[in-house]
């Protein structure tokens, strides 16, 4: 089992800190159902799985994120996107480059070395990794160097 890195996890924890926040103005239970004209709950609360790049992964091929967002200060950037489950899809590496006007990030996915032969199932997960910046973002469009997702 690989070692998730301890910003990683305060990152993921500051995520998850406005999950089931109801906007309804205070708690309720079964014995006194909230008033019809109550704010509605907020959606079930999605989590993306926390994963670090391996850098061993077999055939890494490009993938596209759905998002990234500056944290630190614009010294690191929390990158989301949709993959399949492991060992079939692992993190190997994230590319950065820099631009004037850009900061250009690159995942690069394949499947875990260490499993032979795995049966994989066919679905869609959420993943998350914290990618540190050499440089801050400093207002520069974030733009994915592996182009958008095929719809």
């Amino acid at each position: 089992m690989r070692v998730r890195t301890a910003a990683w996890l305060a990152a993921l924890a500051l995520g998850l800190a406005g999950c089931g926040a109801s906007t309804a103005g205070g708690p309720t239970t079964a014995a006194t159902p909230p008033p019809p004209t109550a704010e509605p709950s907020p959606a079930p609360c999605r989590t993306a799985e926390p994963v670090v790049a391996l850098g061993d992964a077999v055939d890494p091929l490009p993938v596209a994120w759905t998002s990234a967002e500056p944290v630190s200060d614009g010294h690191g950037l929390l990158v989301t996107w949709t993959s399949g489950v492991a060992p079939c899809r692992v993190l190997d590496r994230v590319d950065v480059s820099y631009g004037t006007d850009t900061v250009e990030v690159t995942l690069y996915e394949g499947s875990d070395p260490d499993v032979r032969d795995p049966v994989c199932v066919e679905i869609a997960i959420e993943k998350q990794t914290l990618v540190k910046l050499r440089e801050p973002v400093a207002g520069r469009e974030i733009v994915d160097g592996a182009g958008p997702s095929p719809s």
